[in-house]
């Protein structure tokens, strides 16, 4: 067991969640962990715990976001295990879970949590789905600012008003590992990038902004950009879980700076076309900047 080696007799003395990505276990993508850190935090934030995150892996998250309102660092060197007052929390896909309830019936006062999924929810039964996305950004907001990296790498990218298109294909077009392996064969790649293509088309044709467009896919991207004039930002994303098992962390300044691009677009357009992931990446970004979204499938 993972948590043997950092055995102590001595018990903790504060409540406190630590959500953890640190390899142990898949994770999922960069929404994917959002969505188990924000979970936690306001459920830290109802029950009154101290909350941290403990993000090492594949790189450390402080890279990327760093702490705002709330000081959420914790490193492996501060994980103590005691075996009555700390507890394992796993949810990593559990839709089902109610991690509230989890936590106010254990007698533990010190969990690690394992989660990537939005559980605001069953937090909080009594809100509309306007009212959660709110709650969502402020709790987003309270705990993390772009790193100086980050917002420069930004700042360098044209931001006059634009439209945003994305697209998650994982490993369909052949051009991206992931936690799927199903690759399509060249002639179904194409007729599915044209289909998109046919949606892309549609709303430039209404749109008065400029457009970008956002994707897994390189050979979507070069497809598309070779067809119509729209914009992109250079670089190739790859998934969180580091499937490439690669040390190079522009891949996922990427997907940073792909997130946070798409939220500060007039209207993201997410493409959906079977069978493509039904991705929820862009769908929080324009949660984070307060756009508006709109599937588009066909």
């Amino acid at each position: 067991m993972h948590y043997v080696q950092y055995f102590s007799a001595k018990q903790p003395k504060t409540k406190q969640i630590v959500v953890c990505f640190d390899g142990v276990v898949p994770h999922g993508g960069l929404v994917d962990r959002l969505k188990g850190i924000i979970s936690f935090y306001q459920i830290a934030k109802e029950l009154n715990y101290d909350f941290k995150i403990l993000f090492d892996n594949p790189f450390k998250l402080s890279s990327f976001l760093e702490p705002n309102n709330i000081d959420w660092n914790f490193s492996r060197k501060q994980i103590q295990w005691h075996p009555t007052k700390t507890k394992i929390i796993y949810l990593i896909n559990n839709f089902g879970a109610n991690p509230m309830q989890l936590i106010q019936n254990s007698s533990a006062i010190r969990f690690y949590v394992y989660a990537n999924i939005d559980y605001s929810k069953s937090t909080f039964p009594e809100l509309n789905q306007l009212q959660l996305e709110h709650n969502w950004r402020e709790s987003f907001n309270t705990l993390f600012k772009q790193s100086s990296h980050l917002s420069e790498k930004l700042n360098q990218i044209e931001t006059k008003p634009f439209i945003a298109f994305h697209s998650r294909f994982t490993s369909l077009m052949g051009d991206f590992k992931d936690t799927t392996t199903k690759i399509l064969p060249c002639r179904e790649r194409e007729v599915l990038c044209d289909k998109l293509l046919q949606l892309i088309n549609k709303i430039i044709l209404t749109e008065a902004h400029k457009a970008y467009l956002f994707s897994d896919s390189i050979n979507f991207i070069a497809y598309v950009k070779d067809k119509i004039n729209i914009k992109t930002v250079e670089g190739n994303p790859f998934h969180m879980d580091n499937f490439e098992k690669t040390k190079d962390t522009n891949g996922h300044l990427k997907t940073l700076i792909d997130f946070f691009m798409i939220s500060k677009s007039e209207k993201v357009y997410f493409l959906k076309v079977n069978p493509m992931y039904n991705s929820s990446f862009s769908k929080y970004a324009a949660i984070v900047g307060n756009t508006k979204f709109e599937r588009l499938e066909a």
